[in-house]
């Protein structure tokens, strides 16, 4: 169970990661052009920047705390804390 644990924790982590730096270090105008990027056009540049740091943070969140065994109740926080931020991503159509 540990082990499945670390792997979703892991899979989490690199998915949060490669959001966070394409919406941190990727141009508004390039993120817009890409598939599922459309939402961008509506947004601030300074909401898309926070958002990718947000995501950042949360790749950090759900492996640091378990790695090094340092308050490890911060690993499910901050899967919850990303959950409620992608969900509030999702527009109603």
């Amino acid at each position: 169970m540990n082990l499945a644990l670390w792997i979703a924790a892991g899979l989490l982590a690199v998915v949060a990661l490669s959001g966070g730096i394409s919406k941190t270090f990727v141009p508004k105008e390039k993120l817009a052009a890409l598939r599922g990027g459309g939402w961008t056009a509506d947004a601030s540049v300074g909401f898309v920047r926070t958002l990718g740091v947000l995501e950042l943070l949360a790749a950090v969140g759900l492996i640091l705390p378990a790695a090094l065994d340092i308050a490890p109740v911060l690993v499910p926080v901050t899967a919850v804390c990303w959950i409620l931020l992608m969900r509030s991503r999702i527009s109603p159509r």
